[in-house]
């Protein structure tokens, strides 16, 4: 039990003063840290400005800077044109006052509060997924929406965020005035109901609420958030390492753990569509489809003119940035959609800019479910796989949640595309042709195959990178997979971090097998990591394709492999640093089709072992033995399992196995004398007894009159009148197939025959095995 003295108490007042104190004198910004907006004249300009590595926000005509005193200095010494716009953004910042943002503008805590009304009010298409805190212990969270909201349906993902940069602060307006929208419409507007039903779209409302509360780009770190992704991270903004913050582990954890089909990332400064790469001057292997999809938010926004194009080029280099990571290691479409020329327009405006986003957003979620999709499972059992969707030598596409569904945005045209699962086979599929304004189901059913090998890359870091030379590949996506002599050039002192999907485990001998792509060995250092944050454990050096034990960095698992570079080399040139054509598990698990099923039965009254029981699973008959046990090892999958005895009720279950599952199914059945002999001797018989599809039926009677023949299941579910004539006397025989009686359907199980004439009723019972 906790005991507070007055003393304690006066001493906890006094902190919690001395806190809210330090709160509001406290500084957000760098000392004397200014607005500064820089105009150009040449491109030259532009390039000149961004080989300072200063903070802000560079365009093709413009730039919005951050500047310190010593900072602007550089300025003045390259002759640029600029002005301050705000002389010291530590007293702007404080001059919001307790509202902490601009007139007309949400709070966070305001925008907090929409969300949570709108999951409490709206709980049939609206749930909210909390994926972390702030240091300063504000929510992180994102809005789902879509009907069945609690399930992962086969449906396309569709991802919008706004707020990573806090004084942007028209983009989490937009995002929580769309979530209200959507809720308030659905079930009268057509339109927003028939998204909200076919897709599932997720509102990551506020990436940065501690850059909002304070009117400040960075988070409480003075970290660039848009800076601090893993693909491709550059060291710029502040980042100390790849997802060095929380507020972009939790928006990371929101993406990896979903495969969105687009991704929207709200700005504001100028007003341009900008999509990757932002790292690199050369365009992505999607780039096709990519500017496709952007032109039509585009022609379905409101903008008189929204220029797009690929970020390095419509607006300037960065490293470390959300869209790169979506589409370099998710497969993504993914853009930077900047909203306005203000930073923060005037609060009359704010309606405007969401009212020319709105519709286009509209739009986006609806593109964003044409082109390819399917479902990925598995030949043997039709379990859904986590699976890889390769487009010629595009990005992969990957299989989301329980449905094994993928989505892929594509432009019309006829393509080949190529299927990956770890523990299976791959398999290719040509010619698969895609309309405008369509999606073409492709679905597809692979076969087991041992093997295991990096699923997708989530971290990169490619050192000096020479953005200018388009002859290195840098395709991260090539050390994928099994071998294939296609590989990633990690760069001079680089590292890439691949995701082997499921931990290796540390086995006797070597568990890791890295291969080199190419014929001139290099070196390299090996890490493991037990989670893409975890620690870098040591487990041995190589040169060329080489073998390595998880036991040198005594760890049980590893599910993230590290390739460091050995540094050694040439930057800065085609294929520099080691060359990683792909990393597999020695021990990859065999895959194990069969299941082991086991189990006793029993009088459920006496507790006695029953001897000589019908045990029917699927096509399988097992009878129990004196101690009235059965086993059986049948491939993995769900199954209609029956324990049945004569003068016994039948007991009947379904069981799902999954590969190499060890269950125990005990069954106990109750005496029931009234119940007549499975095959009635005389004037009525069944056959066969298990049955398939077809059941042959013997009577016979001694007087002309009406006889029905029906089938009913022990659950009770119903009777299949199978015969209801007037016969002649004498013996008579049947054959019917049950099933054509039922819509082509009769599930395996037990069921009771009854015979009614009237002189006479009989009853059996029977099995069901498989067929129709």
């Amino acid at each position: 039990m906790l005991r507070f003295s007055i003393r304690n108490i006066i001493l906890f007042l006094i902190l919690l003063l001395g806190f809210q104190y330090s709160f509001a004198q406290h500084k957000p910004w760098r000392e004397k840290e200014m607005e500064v907006k820089i105009r150009f004249s040449s491109p030259e300009q532009v390039g000149l400005l961004g080989r300072m590595n200063l903070k802000g926000d560079i365009y093709n005509t413009h730039a919005c800077m951050y500047l310190t005193p010593d900072e602007l200095k550089k300025i003045d010494s390259a002759r640029l044109d600029y002005s301050i716009s705000i002389p010291d953004l530590n007293a702007w910042s404080a001059g919001f006052g307790k509202a902490m943002v601009p007139p007309g503008y949400y709070t966070f805590d305001q925008i907090k509060a929409i969300a949570d009304s709108l999951a409490t009010n709206f709980p049939d298409i609206c749930s909210k997924v909390v994926y972390g805190f702030t240091p300063q212990f504000k929510e992180l969270a994102a809005l789902k929406i879509s009907d069945n909201v609690s399930v992962d349906e086969n449906e396309a993902e569709i991802l919008f965020d706004g707020g990573i940069h806090g004084n942007e602060i028209g983009g989490s307006q937009n995002v929580i005035q769309f979530a209200r929208d959507l809720c308030l419409a659905y079930g009268s507007d057509p339109i927003t109901t028939g998204l909200v039903n076919n897709r599932e779209i997720w509102l990551y409302y506020c990436v940065n609420p501690y850059g909002r509360d304070f009117m400040t780009r960075e988070n409480g770190n003075m970290i660039d958030i848009n800076r601090d992704y893993g693909y491709v991270w550059g060291a710029e903004g502040g980042s100390t390492g790849p997802f060095s913050q929380p507020e972009s582990k939790a928006l990371r954890d929101c993406q990896y753990s979903n495969q969105f089909v687009s991704y929207t990332n709200y700005h504001s400064g100028t007003e341009t569509v900008s999509y990757p790469w932002s790292y690199r001057y050369s365009p992505t292997p999607d780039n096709a489809h990519i500017d496709a999809l952007a032109g039509i938010y585009v022609s379905n926004s409101g903008y008189t003119s929204l220029p797009y194009g690929q970020g390095s080029q419509i607006m300037y280099l960065i490293q470390g940035s959300t869209k790169d990571f979506n589409y370099g290691c998710m497969g993504s479409v993914a853009w930077s959609m900047e909203i306005s020329l203000d930073k923060q327009p005037a609060g009359p405006n704010i309606k405007h800019y969401y009212d020319i986003n709105k519709s286009a957003m509209l739009a986006l979620i609806e593109h964003s479910g044409y082109g390819i999709e399917g479902t990925i499972t598995d030949a043997v059992t039709g379990i859904p796989l986590r699976a890889s969707v390769w487009v010629g030598s595009n990005y992969p596409t990957f299989t989301d949640g329980d449905a094994g569904d993928y989505h892929k945005y594509m432009v019309p045209g006829t393509y080949a595309l190529r299927f990956t699962a770890n523990g299976y086979e791959p398999k290719e599929i040509s010619n698969v042709i895609v309309h405008n304004m369509q999606s073409t189901v492709t679905d597809v059913q692979l076969q087991p195959l041992q093997s295991q090998y990096g699923y997708r890359t989530s971290i990169s870091r490619i050192p000096n990178f020479n953005a200018q030379n388009p002859g290195d590949e840098g395709y991260s996506a090539a050390c994928l997979g099994a071998p294939d002599q296609v590989n990633y050039s990690v760069g001079k002192g680089g590292y890439v971090t691949v995701d082997m999907q499921n931990p290796v485990q540390d086995e006797p001998g070597p568990d890791i097998r890295v291969y080199e792509g190419d014929a001139s060995p290099e070196g390299y250092a090996v890490y493991a990591l037990t989670t893409m944050d975890g620690y870098w454990n040591y487990i041995g050096s190589g040169v060329g394709t080489s073998d390595f034990d998880l036991t040198t960095a005594g760890i049980a698992e590893a599910q993230f492999i590290l390739i460091l570079d050995d540094n050694d080399g040439t930057a800065n040139v085609n294929d520099a640093g080691f060359d990683l054509d792909a990393i597999g598990n020695i021990h990859a698990p065999i895959p194990d089709t069969l299941a082991h099923i086991s189990g006793k039965v029993y009088d459920s009254n006496s507790g006695l072992a029953l001897a000589g029981v019908v045990i029917t699973l699927s096509d399988t008959i097992l009878v129990t033995d004196t101690a009235g046990y059965y086993s059986y090892n049948p491939l993995r999958g769900g199954y209609s399992i029956c324990a049945s005895l004569q003068d016994y009720n039948t007991e009947c279950d379904t069981v799902q196995l999954a590969p190499g599952e060890v269950a125990t199914h005990d069954f106990y059945l109750n005496y029931n004398v009234g119940m007549p002999k499975t095959l009635p001797a005389g004037n009525f018989s069944v056959m066969p007894n298990p049955f398939t599809d077809r059941l042959n039926i013997q009577f016979a009677i001694e007087k002309a009159g009406r006889v029905k023949i029906y089938l009913s299941s022990v659950s009770g579910s119903g009777n299949i009148t199978l015969t209801n004539d007037v016969y002649p006397a004498g013996s008579h025989a049947i054959s019917v197939f049950p099933a054509s009686l039922t819509g082509g359907i009769l599930s395996p199980g037990m069921y009771i025959l009854s015979m009614e004439s009237a002189a006479m009723k009989q009853k059996c019972k029977l099995i069901k095995i498989s067929g129709q």
